[in-house]
């Protein structure tokens, strides 16, 4: 069998980025550095850049007391956690997480046993600690509750840059819009996908191939080949690669298979 070569297509963006000083506030557009910053509550650990990147976060703050944070609650729950969940991603299939970020100390047993109540009611996938506020008063202008904030976590995204704000909000209810999930949903659907890229190629013993597909979009994907770059004719490879397949995915050869070049794309 010929070698193949992984087809890799690299976009580069001049960027221009607005600055802001350790005492501003984020302005939609901005990039929001404090993303390195964050510590989980479950575990007091910091929580990795890698559980985040890939992802639209939704970071909700919270005091447990709070009555607007208690009414939002059900709503954040149902119409963006289980909405996106049951969706599998925004509308071009990017992951959404929702984050809480506890405003309230667990300074006696009865806040952090109502605290932990509240997340587990409303089954916050991750929650971080901002009790000073100082990350929450990054985003407005108050340092109340709550406070919402979406952020593009998906670093080879075509419409955002890394960890840039699309959308921060102060209070769940106004004389404007009393319920803002379509706000919320718009600036979560806005972002697009980067493209998938296959890598960890290698050939098995029994002559079948396998690789993994790292990117944001869970959509299927076909694999492709071409034997010249110059121009490129490419042909499919086999079937379509679901969108719930696990990874490194294995592909059947035969002997005769063609050498060239690999690439992966959705399929829609």
């Amino acid at each position: 069998m010929k070698p193949f070569h992984i087809f890799l297509v690299a976009l580069t963006l001049s960027l221009v980025t607005r600055l802001t000083t350790p005492a501003s506030t984020y302005k939609v557009g901005d990039i929001v550095t404090e993303v390195t910053n964050l510590v989980d509550r479950a575990t007091g650990q910091p929580v990795p850049l890698s559980r985040l990147e890939g992802h639209v976060l939704f970071i909700d703050f919270f005091a447990h007391w709070c009555p607007v944070c208690r009414a939002a609650a059900p709503q954040i729950l149902r119409d963006i956690g289980d909405w996106y969940k049951t969706r599998d991603g925004n509308p071009q299939g990017v992951p959404v997480l929702h984050i809480g970020a506890n405003l309230q100390a667990d300074n006696s047993t009865a806040n952090r046993n109502a605290t932990t109540t509240f997340i587990e009611t409303y089954r916050i996938p991750l929650t971080i600690q901002d009790t000073s506020r100082r990350l929450q008063g990054r985003f407005g202008p108050t340092s109340g509750q709550p406070t919402f904030v979406i952020i593009n976590g998906v670093t080879n995204s075509p419409s955002h840059r890394p960890w840039q704000l699309l959308y921060a909000r102060f209070s769940y209810q106004d004389s404007t819009q009393s319920r803002p999930i379509d706000a919320f949903r718009a600036a979560i659907d806005s972002v697009e996908p980067g493209p998938p890229f296959l890598h960890g190629f290698s050939v098995q013993p029994d002559g079948s191939w396998e690789f993994t597909v790292s990117g944001a979009a869970r959509r299927p994907l076909l694999l492709e080949w071409t034997e010249t770059l110059a121009p490129p004719d490419w042909r499919p490879l086999g079937n379509e690669i679901p969108a719930d397949t696990t990874f490194p995915y294995r592909l059947p050869a035969a002997s005769n298979s063609p050498g060239g070049f690999l690439r992966v794309r959705p399929t829609r």
